[in-house]
């Protein structure tokens, strides 16, 4: 028995004072509701509607029966509007976590942006300094570096822009140590990192021929916040390696020097990418948040489709074999 549709029957008759006028009403068959209030009777074991050939009246058990019903039910049609709301109107409190690997300048755009554009959204983000968990710390949106599976079947991940890093370090440092000339001079440096993500770095330095070098180092000084790393770097504490965003600006200015320009930093976190659950039904604010972020980075998106094809961005993959890099 569907409780909450046999109860609909219930109220349907008591207003209409009449099994056919309700059968008529519902656009179901006469022996459909006879059948229901039999059914309700029997499951609450006591009599709601008197009914005579003439004429229908309801119990006291009927009467108080049908206050509790109305009552339910609109409760009940209120909750459903609303989660229906929600899925298709973006609400709420959008829950967002980043990776501690990422630049501010990367994030403030993007979720000013985001605010602009949806106003009556609340948006909370979070910067983590160790390994992100969007499932199971109850976030809708992860901004993370790498491809941001991990294998992981329960998300779906979009590339959104390269995130290189450079090995970088203060004039008076470089002055004070010398500038290194190739890869194998690093390891003698002095060098900053990031925990715990660089506790024991060995980075891969590929050149313009293609020849790759791996270098491992063995940082002097590690802190867990990369704004720190920076500003180490800054001072004159060591070389470090960072994201190119985060130090355009003071390279620009000079006041961190850029290291071994002929060779790139091959490095899995390279990649800016963002993340959500695998859920049949995404919020509407995850998806509107989604598709500002893939607009604000400039990915080109094919949102041809009906209905949620426009965000079917994963495909039905091995999650581990790769990053989905655009919407279906």
């Amino acid at each position: 028995m569907n409780q909450i549709q046999t109860m609909r029957v219930f109220v349907c008759v008591a207003e209409q004072q009449s099994f056919r006028r309700a059968a008529h009403h519902l656009g179901v068959s006469n022996a459909l509701v006879t059948r229901s209030i039999a059914m309700l009777e029997s499951h609450l074991n006591t009599r709601l509607i008197h009914r005579t050939t003439r004429n229908l009246s309801l119990t006291e058990a009927g009467l108080r029966y049908l206050d509790g019903c109305r009552a339910l039910l609109e409760e009940f049609d209120h909750l459903e509007a609303s989660v229906a709301h929600a899925v298709r109107e973006p609400a709420g409190t959008l829950r967002v976590v980043a990776s501690g690997l990422l630049s501010p300048l990367a994030l403030t755009p993007l979720v000013t942006g985001f605010r602009h554009r949806y106003p009556e959204l609340r948006v909370q983000l979070t910067v983590a300094e160790g390994p992100l968990d969007v499932l199971d710390s109850g976030y809708d949106v992860g901004i993370v570096t790498g491809n941001g599976l991990d294998g992981n079947p329960t998300l779906i991940a979009h590339a959104l822009a390269p995130n290189p890093f450079v090995a970088c370090a203060a004039p008076a440092y470089l002055e004070r140590r010398g500038e290194p000339r190739a890869p194998d001079d690093l390891p003698g440096h002095d060098w900053v990192a990031l925990a715990p993500h660089q506790h024991a770095p060995a980075w891969r330095l590929v050149g313009h021929d293609g020849v790759t070098h791996s270098i491992t180092v063995r940082p002097s000084c590690t802190v867990n916040q990369l704004a720190l790393v920076q500003a180490a770097a800054v001072a004159g504490s060591g070389i470090a390696v960072l994201p190119e965003p985060c130090v355009a600006d003071a390279l620009a200015t000079g006041t961190l020097v850029r290291l071994l320009p002929a060779y790139r930093i091959d490095d899995p976190d390279a990649q800016l990418s963002l993340v959500y659950p695998n859920r049949q039904y995404v919020p509407a604010r995850t998806r509107s948040f989604v598709e500002h972020a893939l607009e604000h980075f400039g990915v080109q998106a094919d949102r041809e489709g009906a209905g949620y094809g426009f965000l079917r961005a994963p495909d039905r993959i091995d999650r581990g074999s790769g990053l989905q890099t655009g919407l279906q």
